[in-house]
């Protein structure tokens, strides 16, 4: 778990962002990360978590349209 949390946080910060300003992670290539566990690995690189239109990513950026709750 703690390389996935590794290479999710290095994702996060050098990831490229798609036209909207989002970085796009695929669940599948994080199986022991929940959602929210992600939302705060992403909350502690100053981007959220977006919970709304996602379409089985996760999606993290700067400023979302709805945010994931994450574990403190």
């Amino acid at each position: 778990m703690e390389e996935q949390e590794a290479r999710l946080r290095e994702l996060l910060r050098t990831g490229p962002a798609d036209r909207r300003g989002y970085i796009r992670v695929h669940p599948e290539d994080y199986p022991g990360l929940t959602q929210q566990r992600a939302a705060r690995i992403a909350w502690e690189t100053g981007l959220r978590a977006e919970a709304s239109g996602n379409r089985g990513s996760w999606r993290f950026a700067e400023t979302v349209v709805e945010e994931v709750p994450h574990e403190p």
